[in-house]
């Protein structure tokens, strides 16, 4: 399968939208009504789709976001933090019935994370919020955080997905943990209208029972998928098309503060790749590049500041 190359590109990033508070380290818990000291806490903008939105933005591509706010203080930083980023939000709902959705993540001394969610607005998107007569103005439709947004469970995202297709766009979904239990119930109806379908390893492994990305892979596109990258953390990624294309990569050295938001800027890398019409191998080795650059820094997208950084890593 070929990437596409377009003299304008431009995405729409369509998902979950949030406001993560970091906190950094914590290794355990206090004890009930007892306290623990940590060397940081911050808020910083999250959301798997809206990260991938962020670090677009900062490759250069411009990028539009889709989702829904609350109107609420935490609703105020994530729109100044977007435009801060250049990301346009013309798409994302302001719900005044509703909370903006956050997340506190838990940081322990090992960069692993833990997360305490609250669905909220996420809880609340629905196709009639979605301005889906505006898709032809994109080259390419990434949705990010699928599992966390339940009102577009299934049939909902394969419609849109479908849609945007026949409207010449190309599309991924890249999953996240289902808080619901719904997994491939929620997912096969979208897999026929995937160009790429971007799961981590730990999401194959609740979707398919096993985590071998190769069989995990062909197992995806026997269901419909065009192509399947895997993201494998420190061991890279892996990808296969469903005319056999097939290869991995391997990761960047990295020091690594905080993994947050790796899988959501190896997304936006990747994308990248695919606006600048480079093959898919390259494409790939981006998507790596601008996760190692990622997991340098305190927060999902603090780690990627401009193309020409993210570059250097190749």
């Amino acid at each position: 399968m070929k990437s596409k190359k377009m003299k304008s590109y431009s995405v729409v990033c369509l998902g979950n939208v949030l406001v993560d508070i970091l906190v950094k380290p914590v290794d355990k818990l206090p004890a009930i009504g007892g306290l623990l000291p940590v060397d940081h806490i911050e808020m910083a903008m999250g959301g798997c789709a809206s990260n991938t939105a962020v670090a677009l933005s900062r490759l250069g591509v411009p990028t539009s976001l889709w989702g829904k706010l609350g109107q609420d203080f935490f609703s105020d930083f994530a729109l100044k933090e977007l435009k801060k980023s250049g990301v346009e939000t013309s798409g994302v709902v302001l719900d005044k019935a509703a909370e903006t959705s956050a997340t506190v993540v838990l940081v322990n001394s090992k960069a692993q994370r833990s997360f305490l969610h609250a669905m909220a607005a996420n809880d609340l998107i629905r196709q009639k919020n979605l301005e889906l007569s505006k898709l032809a103005r994109y080259q390419h439709l990434h949705v990010g955080g699928y599992f966390l947004f339940p009102a577009l469970d299934g049939k909902p995202m394969a419609d849109i997905l479908n849609r945007a297709q026949k409207q010449g766009l190309t599309t991924s979904l890249d999953t996240a943990w289902d808080l619901k239990g719904r997994w491939m119930k929620a997912l096969k109806p979208c897999l026929p209208y995937l160009d790429y379908f971007m799961p981590s390893e730990r999401e194959v492994k609740m979707l398919l029972g096993y985590t071998d990305p190769v069989k995990a892979a062909k197992a995806f596109i026997q269901l419909g998928a065009k192509a399947v990258v895997v993201k494998l953390g420190e061991k890279g990624s892996y990808f296969l098309d469903c005319e056999g294309l097939e290869f991995r990569v391997p990761a960047y050295r990295a020091k690594v503060v905080d993994t947050t938001g790796a899988g959501d800027c190896f997304c936006a890398g990747f994308i990248k790749g695919l606006s600048l019409g480079w093959d898919l191998k390259k494409s790939l080795q981006l998507g790596n590049a601008a996760g190692a650059c990622a997991v340098e820094a305190l927060g999902a997208t603090a780690g990627i500041h401009s193309f020409q950084q993210v570059s250097k890593a190749l």
